[in-house]
Protein backbone atom coordinates (compact mmCIF):
# COMPACT_ATOMS: atom_id res chain seq x y z
CA UNK A 1 0.00 0.00 0.00
CA UNK A 2 0.79 3.66 -0.48
CA UNK A 3 0.76 6.79 1.02
CA UNK A 4 0.73 10.34 -0.15
CA UNK A 5 -0.40 13.25 1.51
CA UNK A 6 -1.66 16.51 -0.32
CA UNK A 7 -2.46 19.54 0.78
CA UNK A 8 -6.31 19.75 -0.82
CA UNK A 9 -8.94 17.37 -0.33
CA UNK A 10 -9.02 14.59 -2.71
CA UNK A 11 -11.79 12.42 -3.56
CA UNK A 12 -11.81 10.49 -6.85
CA UNK A 13 -11.02 11.68 -10.82
CA UNK A 14 -12.01 9.96 -14.20
CA UNK A 15 -9.15 7.16 -15.16
CA UNK A 16 -9.93 5.57 -17.97
CA UNK A 17 -13.53 4.55 -19.91
CA UNK A 18 -14.06 2.00 -17.01
CA UNK A 19 -12.58 2.86 -14.06
CA UNK A 20 -11.93 5.52 -11.52
CA UNK A 21 -9.59 6.00 -9.15
CA UNK A 22 -10.90 6.94 -5.65
CA UNK A 23 -9.02 8.44 -2.38
CA UNK A 24 -10.50 6.35 0.82
CA UNK A 25 -8.81 5.90 4.38
CA UNK A 26 -8.11 9.49 4.97
CA UNK A 27 -6.35 10.53 7.41
CA UNK A 28 -6.47 14.57 7.98
CA UNK A 29 -3.14 15.65 9.14
CA UNK A 30 -2.95 18.70 11.49
CA UNK A 31 -0.22 21.30 12.11
CA UNK A 32 1.49 19.08 8.97
CA UNK A 33 4.89 20.25 8.18
CA UNK A 34 6.97 18.90 5.25
CA UNK A 35 10.17 17.32 5.11
CA UNK A 36 13.13 20.09 4.51
CA UNK A 37 16.46 20.06 3.32
CA UNK A 38 19.00 20.88 5.49
CA UNK A 39 19.55 24.81 5.42
CA UNK A 40 16.06 25.76 4.23
CA UNK A 41 13.55 27.15 6.68
CA UNK A 42 11.22 25.40 7.82
CA UNK A 43 7.83 25.71 6.36
CA UNK A 44 4.57 27.04 8.53
CA UNK A 45 2.81 24.08 9.60
CA UNK A 46 -0.72 23.59 7.88
CA UNK A 47 -3.57 21.05 7.13
CA UNK A 48 -3.31 18.10 4.90
CA UNK A 49 -4.55 14.74 4.06
CA UNK A 50 -3.30 11.66 3.56
CA UNK A 51 -4.34 8.89 1.87
CA UNK A 52 -3.63 5.43 1.66
CA UNK A 53 -4.22 2.68 -1.49
CA UNK A 54 -2.75 0.49 -3.70
CA UNK A 55 -2.01 2.82 -6.76
CA UNK A 56 1.42 4.93 -6.57
CA UNK A 57 -0.80 8.02 -5.52
CA UNK A 58 -2.35 6.48 -2.37
CA UNK A 59 -5.55 6.35 -4.63
CA UNK A 60 -7.66 2.73 -4.97
CA UNK A 61 -8.86 2.08 -8.95
CA UNK A 62 -12.21 0.87 -9.06
CA UNK A 63 -14.64 -0.77 -11.83
CA UNK A 64 -16.98 2.01 -12.82
CA UNK A 65 -18.10 3.76 -15.98
CA UNK A 66 -19.47 6.93 -14.27
CA UNK A 67 -19.47 8.70 -11.34
CA UNK A 68 -22.92 7.45 -10.76
CA UNK A 69 -24.14 6.05 -6.38
CA UNK A 70 -24.65 2.84 -7.98
CA UNK A 71 -21.53 2.46 -10.09
CA UNK A 72 -18.95 3.62 -7.01
CA UNK A 73 -21.10 1.57 -4.50
CA UNK A 74 -20.92 -1.86 -6.97
CA UNK A 75 -17.30 -0.92 -7.62
CA UNK A 76 -16.47 -0.62 -4.62
CA UNK A 77 -18.07 -3.91 -3.49
CA UNK A 78 -16.30 -5.72 -5.87
CA UNK A 79 -12.88 -4.72 -4.34
CA UNK A 80 -13.60 -7.13 -1.76
CA UNK A 81 -16.42 -9.60 -3.46
CA UNK A 82 -16.16 -10.27 -7.12
CA UNK A 83 -19.41 -10.72 -8.91
CA UNK A 84 -19.05 -14.89 -8.82
CA UNK A 85 -18.55 -14.51 -4.81
CA UNK A 86 -21.41 -12.25 -4.26
CA UNK A 87 -23.65 -14.54 -6.82
CA UNK A 88 -22.37 -17.56 -4.86
CA UNK A 89 -23.08 -15.82 -1.44
CA UNK A 90 -26.81 -14.74 -2.46
CA UNK A 91 -27.38 -18.15 -3.92
CA UNK A 92 -26.19 -19.85 -0.60
CA UNK A 93 -27.65 -17.56 1.95
CA UNK A 94 -31.05 -18.93 3.49
CA UNK A 95 -29.98 -22.76 2.91
CA UNK A 96 -29.71 -23.16 6.70
CA UNK A 97 -25.41 -23.92 6.84
CA UNK A 98 -24.42 -20.98 9.58
CA UNK A 99 -21.58 -20.68 7.74
CA UNK A 100 -23.27 -19.38 4.32
CA UNK A 101 -24.87 -16.85 6.32
CA UNK A 102 -21.76 -15.58 8.39
CA UNK A 103 -20.75 -15.15 4.78
CA UNK A 104 -23.93 -13.57 3.96
CA UNK A 105 -23.94 -10.85 6.97
CA UNK A 106 -20.08 -9.93 6.25
CA UNK A 107 -21.32 -9.13 2.49
CA UNK A 108 -24.21 -6.92 3.63
CA UNK A 109 -21.85 -5.01 6.21
CA UNK A 110 -19.25 -4.53 3.74
CA UNK A 111 -22.05 -3.29 1.32
CA UNK A 112 -23.29 -0.83 4.04
CA UNK A 113 -19.70 0.45 4.78
CA UNK A 114 -19.15 1.07 0.34
CA UNK A 115 -22.51 2.81 0.48
CA UNK A 116 -21.45 5.48 2.97
CA UNK A 117 -17.83 5.66 1.09
CA UNK A 118 -19.80 5.73 -2.22
CA UNK A 119 -21.89 8.95 -0.32
CA UNK A 120 -19.37 10.48 0.93
CA UNK A 121 -17.22 10.59 -1.91
CA UNK A 122 -19.68 12.09 -4.44
CA UNK A 123 -20.57 14.28 -1.47
CA UNK A 124 -17.11 16.30 -1.85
Amino acid sequence: MKREIYYSKRSFSKYDDSHYIVYLNEEVLENFVPETFEGDKAPEPQIAYAYTGPEEDGGTLIEAKSATYDEFVSGLVRLEFPQAKVEAILLNQGDGNDEHLAEYNNLQLYRRECKLFASKLLAD
